[in-house]
């Protein structure tokens, strides 16, 4: 019985030594285990909180990337320095759709708002977007996070050139839910977007749910960010480390809250603790070898995911997380694997998706001008730049469809990948525009090779919707012949690509000269809507005189340009721009308007006179113009048989039928009808017979240099002619030698204007001129 005892008090002293190793091995693996997890999770934060910086800062290089596609928009950039409204915002809302985008503003280079739609008032987004622009001032762009209508947006802002600064352009994109859910996908940290208001912090986004969220919202600001480090905090009655860092790159106060719950991280190790209790129960004589090998085989793998946390931490994804065996350590190795290279994977994409067009997976504008500012960097001889715009992609995409217009443009990138050698460069820069990079090519090589690609793009596509050609145009800059840096060439390429357009060549090279003739033409365009607010614009009147009569008929308004810094501008190179952008409609009821008031004041003097006005073909597609012209009539209190509207002979061919109703209107008005510029506009007799006009006038093209025996008198002649028979009185202008006028007696041309007679003058000046001729020849 005593040894009984004996045995049965040392079996339970045994059992119960066992039973306490065991307890205070599980006591101890548990400690060191929760010590382990918790140094882990704070790894993983620290890990978490540069992957975070990596993928916001990816995020705001992407947002920035497709930003800069609408900043260099040519057609953009054209509607903000004519301070077109309607396009801008057109442009501004084309663009933010196809980015997900919440707002898009457009600002002045002050900084005053221009243009944009957004959740907020103009004034607020002026006030909210203050200090982006001010940065922008300071480093050329700038990105942050902005509140706009009570939620967080990510925000650049860019400058619009032109190639002056224009403008600044905004895009903004929803900071919330689903950005903070993006990034837990990508680490497996939750994540959240606060600022501190009131003391508390007040989440704008957060992929935390439920208590969780409340509870992180109702924390006191001092007890997540007081020292900036790791905080152990409850959490939605879970014990959690919360990491807290502002976004100090992104210039405000909004900060970034990572967390990580040490129950979820401890999971795994709960089944290990239940094994651990059956081995010992199984064989309490090896309870402290397995214990020992069980403490070994904890410690080294949790030293190997340590090891891993740190490597990508410090953003080290190429060394394989190795953890032997098949246990919850193993599984949680082979997840750390998983996300190392999920972690890069997703970099790598991030990376490629910022340089490569989605479309047609070649390199975009941000990739091609790095690739043109590293050629020029190390660039020993020759290369050339080709920029290419295909012709009616429009009419394509709105005829058949934005999605047949995308498998064209996918076709085109194949097709000049195709035809470049390896070591050049096929980028799309937007829309229907892409640029190549040729390697190695003088002018004559670079002009050759790109009339290759246009043939090569003009063979027929074979689509499986349907079988079509294309057509394009080429513009071309070599270095370093035209440019030693990548933003001359790119904008000297662009310039020849409008050259090519305008003479329709298909193919040309820069020309020198055309840099400043171009930028000429922007400061024209942009300064010539406020021409008239500021009292550049001056109408002058030419007088016509009857050759019948030896009196004076009408005369002729003319428009006058003085420009504050360029002197005076010929009309006969600010109507074409008014026309491109859109401006001459306020020239033409500028012109209209001036001169029926000064034939109104003319009339009061007593001089009764006919008035000559000329009209444009976009005037002339007015369907309003009638209106206008009554009402300016009636302004004034001017009959309309007074006014004589001047309309080319090039405008009226553009749309014969269209012209013929349009002259039929303004014949109904009483006015008189007069084809300007005669014999240069290829009109037939069929189309000349329909139109209801009074008079021809000739183009003093046919007039200045008049002799007799000359092709110009045959053509002179026969126009008069043909007027006459045609029952029109007929008009010569340009007429500056008395020998040509002698010509014009003979030939019965009914009235004459030019130098010979008068120049240009301003109101009081004709008056005054008309009464002495008219007294010189009574």
């Amino acid at each position: 019985m005593i040894r009984s005892s004996l045995r049965f008090r040392l079996i339970v002293l045994l059992v119960l030594v066992v039973v306490a190793a065991q307890v205070a091995t599980l006591a101890m693996v548990r400690i060191a285990t929760e010590r382990s997890v918790a140094a882990q999770l704070q790894a993983e934060l620290q890990v978490g909180e540069r992957v975070w910086r990596r993928f916001h800062a990816a995020r705001e290089d992407q947002l920035l990337s497709s930003a800069m596609v609408l900043a260099d928009d040519f057609g953009f950039r054209a509607a903000v320095a004519s301070n077109d409204a309607a396009t801008q915002i057109s442009a501004l809302r084309n663009h933010a759709g196809r980015l997900g985008a919440d707002a898009a503003m457009l600002f002045r280079p002050d900084g005053a708002w221009q243009a944009g739609f957004a959740p907020e008032s103009e004034s607020a987004q002026a006030e909210a977007l203050a200090p982006l622009l001010n940065r922008a001032e300071e480093l050329g762009y700038a990105s942050g996070v902005l509140i706009l209508g009570g939620h967080a947006h990510l925000t650049v802002v860019l400058p619009v050139m032109a190639p002056e600064q224009i403008a600044w352009v905004a895009i903004a994109v929803s900071f919330g839910d689903a950005y903070a859910g993006e990034f837990r996908a990508l680490t497996g940290l939750d994540a959240s977007f606060a600022r501190v208001e009131g003391g508390k912090l007040r989440l704008y986004g957060s992929s935390l749910a439920g208590a969780a969220r409340a509870d992180l919202g109702s924390l006191l600001a001092p007890a997540v960010v007081a020292d900036g480090g790791v905080r152990r905090l409850e959490v939605g009655r879970e014990e959690t480390f919360l990491l807290a860092e502002p976004m100090a790159e992104s210039g405000s106060d909004m900060l970034v809250v990572l967390q990580g719950s040490l129950e979820r991280a401890m999971a795994p190790f709960d089944a290990l603790e239940r094994r651990i209790l059956l081995l010992s129960a199984l064989a309490t004589g090896l309870a402290i070898a397995v214990a020992v090998l069980l403490g070994r085989g904890i410690v080294r793998p949790v030293a190997k995911l340590a090891e891993a946390a740190q490597r990508i931490a410090a953003g080290d994804y190429t060394q394989p997380v190795v953890v032997e065996g098949r246990d919850e350590l193993a599984g949680l190795g082979h997840a750390l694997e998983q996300m190392q290279a999920g972690i890069a994977a997703r970099e790598a994409r991030i990376v490629y998706q910022a340089n490569h067009d989605g479309l047609t997976g070649l390199p975009n504008r941000a990739c091609a001008r790095a690739e043109l500012d590293a050629l020029v960097r190390t660039q020993g001889g020759q290369a050339a730049v080709l920029m290419l715009d295909l012709d009616r992609f429009k009419e394509i995409n709105d005829t058949l469809g934005h999605g047949f217009g995308d498998k064209v443009l996918h076709e085109v990138g194949r097709r000049l990948s195709d035809a470049v050698r390896g070591d050049d460069l096929v980028a799309r820069l937007g829309g229907d525009e892409f640029m190549v990079l040729l390697r190695d090519a003088d002018p004559d090589q670079a002009r050759r090779r790109a009339r290759q690609l246009l043939e090569e793009l003009r063979r027929p596509l074979e689509l499986p919707d349907a079988r079509m050609s294309l057509d394009a145009s080429l513009g071309v800059a070599v270095y370093p012949l035209h440019g030693r840096d990548a933003q001359t060439l790119l904008r000297r390429a662009d310039i020849a690509l409008y050259d090519a357009k305008e003479a329709k060549a298909g193919v040309a090279l820069y020309t020198e000269g055309r840099d400043e003739l171009h930028l000429r033409q922007l400061t024209l365009m942009g300064d010539l809507r406020g021409a008239i607010a500021e009292g550049q614009l001056s109408i002058r009147y030419q007088p016509k005189i009857d050759l019948g009569r030896n009196r004076v008929g009408h005369v002729e308004a003319l428009l006058r340009w003085q420009h504050p810094r360029l002197g005076a501008v010929p009309p006969d190179e600010f109507i074409p721009l008014a026309e491109r952008s859109g401006v001459i409609r306020d020239l033409t009821r500028y012109v209209l308007d001036g001169a029926v008031a000064q034939n109104a004041r003319w009339s009061a003097d007593g001089l009764e006179i006919g008035l000559a006005v000329n009209l444009s073909a976009m005037d002339l597609m007015d369907d309003g113009l009638p209106d206008m012209v009554v009402g300016c009539l009636r302004r004034h209190r001017v009959p309309a048989t007074r006014l004589i509207l001047e309309i080319t002979e090039s405008a009226l061919m553009r749309d014969v039928d269209y012209a013929v109703r349009m002259l039929h209107r303004l014949r109904a008005i009483g006015v008189r009808l007069s084809i300007d510029d005669f014999g240069t506009g290829y009109s037939s007799l069929a189309q000349l017979k329909r139109m209801p006009v009074d008079e021809l006038k000739i183009d003093k093209s046919f007039v200045v240099q008049l002799r007799e025996d000359s092709d110009d008198a045959v053509i002179v002649r026969s126009t008069i002619d043909l007027g006459h028979n045609m029952g029109l009185s007929v008009i010569a202008e340009g007429v500056e030698h008395p020998s040509g006028l002698a010509l014009l007696r003979r030939y019965r041309c009914d009235m004459a204007q030019g130098y010979l007679f008068s120049p240009p003058l301003d109101g009081g000046a004709l008056l005054e001129w008309c009464r002495k001729f008219e007294g010189v020849e009574a």
